[in-house]
């Protein structure tokens, strides 16, 4: 499993990008960032998109993306979401004020469709993907992701919910990662907890279930602001990313 990180960040800054991460080349984690870091020839390979939820960081790019794969009549792209994430693009975003509405561009679903992801397992391509509901905002989900044995989760955006880091343990040998975010220093544990956001506090807490032998544990949508003060605050069992790192796993 090839994963590419084009952005990562929680805000956005000179340098820093918001999340995009792309998986073998094809299945987008977000669409933060991803129509301004890449090629448009790597933009019309992405078949999937799967939504964390509908803040405007992790959505913000989506148009333009979509608007590279309508230009260039690519066909079978599913943006994958929640029905809350759903319901929200389609009266706030693509409504015809903020973006046209796909009726209006006679868009049918051989281009690409939005579709709610399904209670349980589902397959995309050779992937397969278990969305987890969090508390953040109404809608908010992580993925589990799963290439034959190995495994990778990406949190989205999520306040402190020790269930998230038990699914994360129980997954054992077969969890290569979980990129997990960190986005608020511990002297923000008050503004973390209203907004259901993580610090590098709560993050140690969660992932006190974890065997020696526990997978790569990835900080990340680190707030530029706070940067250097979260880096130091991590527990040292976990790293963080910045954007432009590439993993193999």
């Amino acid at each position: 499993m090839k994963i590419e990180i084009l952005g990562c960040s929680g805000s956005v800054a000179i340098g820093f990008n918001t999340t995009s991460i792309l998986i073998n080349g094809d299945t987008l984690i977000d669409a933060g960032s991803a129509a301004s870091v890449l090629p448009e020839s790597a933009v019309r390979g992405i078949r999937h998109i799967l939504l964390t939820h509908s803040h405007i960081d992790h959505i913000k790019e989506l148009p333009f993306i979509l608007d590279v794969m309508y230009s260039n009549h690519v066909q079978g792209v599913t943006i994958w979401g929640s029905k809350q994430t759903m319901d929200v693009l389609k009266a706030h975003v693509f409504n015809g004020l903020i973006w046209p509405e796909m009726e209006e561009l006679k868009v049918d679903e051989s281009v690409f469709r939005f579709a709610c992801v399904p209670v349980g397992e589902f397959e995309i391509g050779r992937l397969k993907v278990t969305a987890v509901e969090l508390e953040h905002i109404p809608g908010s989900v992580a993925y589990v992701v799963c290439e034959g044995d190995r495994c990778v989760i990406f949190s989205g955006d999520t306040g402190y919910t020790q269930a998230l880091f038990d699914l994360a343990a129980s997954y054992g040998e077969r969890l290569r990662a979980f990129f997990i975010e960190a986005s608020f220093p511990n002297r923000m544990h008050d503004i973390a907890r209203i907004t259901h956001h993580l610090t590098p506090a709560m993050i140690g807490e969660g992932i006190r279930t974890f065997l020696n032998n526990s997978p790569q544990l990835i900080a990340y949508h680190i707030k530029p602001k706070y940067l250097q003060e979260v880096l130091a605050e991590l527990p040292a069992r976990v790293s963080a990313i910045k954007g432009g790192e590439v993993f193999n796993l």
